[in-house]
């Protein structure tokens, strides 16, 4: 054990002193042709996927707009529609059709007329 010990502190104060950091410039390497054809295609994706995502946004605003357009046309058709089913329903009332029968001099005789929808 004793040996052991005084290998440590022999080595131990056999280091050397911290010499002072001296900074080394190194000259920039220079880029392989395959260096750069690689980053060439890597910027090309790169620049190709910017481009898809901005032509997807404007399509999805686009068709988004035109869903908004449909649903109004489609709003206004019904309510069209629902305004020409009133105005029919109030034209073939019974009162509107007596009304019509007097304007005209018309009479309805009641022996004269069937129901049909039995």
């Amino acid at each position: 054990m004793a040996q052991n010990a005084y290998q440590y502190s022999t080595a131990a104060e056999a280091l050397p002193l911290a010499q002072p950091k001296t900074r080394i410039k190194y000259k920039a390497a220079r880029w392989t042709r395959k260096e750069r054809l690689m980053v060439a295609f890597v910027s090309a994706v790169i620049m190709i996927l910017m481009v898809g995502v901005v032509f997807s946004s404007m399509q999805t605003n686009a068709a988004r707009s035109n869903a908004a357009n449909m649903q109004t046309e489609t709003e206004t058709t019904r309510e069209t529609n629902n305004a020409l089913r009133s105005d029919i329903q109030n034209k073939t009332s019974k009162q509107n059709l007596d009304e019509v029968a007097k304007k005209y001099n018309m009479t309805l005789s009641d022996s004269n007329v069937r129901n049909i929808n039995q």
